[in-house]
């Protein structure tokens, strides 16, 4: 679990669009994925989120790839 910044502000709608258009999303038949909690943060910029994953290296690989699709600060 985490919480980076976007570079610039997203709604909640958008910012699920983006994982799931990478199929970075959560997916059960996989059993790992991220999920993006459901609270939307007032700035649009500070998202809480979790990384489901097999072993400590997909955790990195799918947090490096979702810092790309959501445009975190700092990469």
């Amino acid at each position: 679990m985490a919480k980076r910044w976007t570079r610039s502000p997203l709604d909640f709608e958008g910012a699920l669009a983006r994982p799931r258009a990478s199929h970075l999303a959560f997916d059960p038949d996989r059993g790992e994925g991220v999920v993006l909690y459901a609270d939307f943060p007032v700035d649009g910029r500070s998202w809480p989120y979790a990384v489901i994953a097999r072993s400590a290296g997909d955790v990195e690989e799918q947090e490096t790839a979702l810092a790309e699709v959501l445009e975190f600060e700092g990469g």
